[in-house]
């Protein structure tokens, strides 16, 4: 049985923020999530989304630790990163799945952190952290990507919105015109506004995390 627990732990969440946590505000349509590759938790992950009511309703991307994989990992080219986005693009143009949320998950005692990490004084600290310490580290590098995938959500946004303004101008007066590529014009917008994106950490038993809450805000729920 998985325990998930919110704390009012960290800095303010990238924009879009969420009022509330993930259980008062829940995803109501599908789901991007990023988490690491480890083996260990795979079916307490899937218990966590289930518990969102999110079976089935998300797309998943694994990668050697997480949030800190994507962005540090393989330089100087950080083709993870790239991939990470792709993902998030082909879902949301290509594969038009309805996502207004982005999870990115992290867990205790991870090896890529360990092992991994590029900056030796964080990889030492990491190798002799404690739980706070250790989460202290997670929340770092999941607040920095939040911001990048917030960025690269409102610059999708705002691409669209050129192409409709160039769509509603190529048209002219031509009222047949517009009918025809209006919808999909908007639809493209919409696809890409109110996406929220939020962040966790997962401990070795289960127990989860949300970092990115609003001020004041504590909860707990069990499944």
């Amino acid at each position: 049985m998985a325990k998930i627990r919110q704390y009012k732990e960290g800095g303010p969440p990238p924009p879009p923020h969420r009022l509330a946590s993930v259980f008062d505000d829940p995803a109501r349509n599908k789901v991007l999530l990023l988490t690491c590759m480890d083996q260990r938790l795979l079916d307490d992950t899937v218990r966590f989304m289930n518990a969102l009511n999110l079976h089935n309703r998300y797309d998943q991307v694994a990668l050697a630790g997480g949030t800190m994989g994507v962005q540090r990992l393989n330089p100087p080219s950080s083709v993870w990163q790239p991939v990470f986005f792709d993902h998030l693009h082909a879902a949301i143009d290509v594969l038009h799945r309805q996502i207004k949320d982005v999870f990115l998950f992290e867990h205790l005692d991870c090896g890529a952190y360990r092992y991994l990490h590029p900056d030796t004084t964080i990889r030492d600290r990491y190798s002799n952290a404690d739980r706070l310490v250790m989460t202290e580290i997670h929340r770092n590098e999941a607040r920095k990507f939040a911001w990048e995938v917030a960025d690269f959500i409102n610059t999708q946004r705002r691409l669209h919105e050129t192409d409709f303004r160039a769509a509603r101008e190529s048209c002219g007066a031509d009222s047949d015109c517009w009918d025809r590529v209006k919808e999909s014009a908007k639809q493209k917008v919409d696809a890409w506004t109110n996406i929220r994106v939020s962040y966790f950490v997962m401990d070795l038993l289960g127990e989860v995390t949300q970092l990115d809450l609003p001020a004041g805000q504590r909860a707990a729920f069990e499944r």
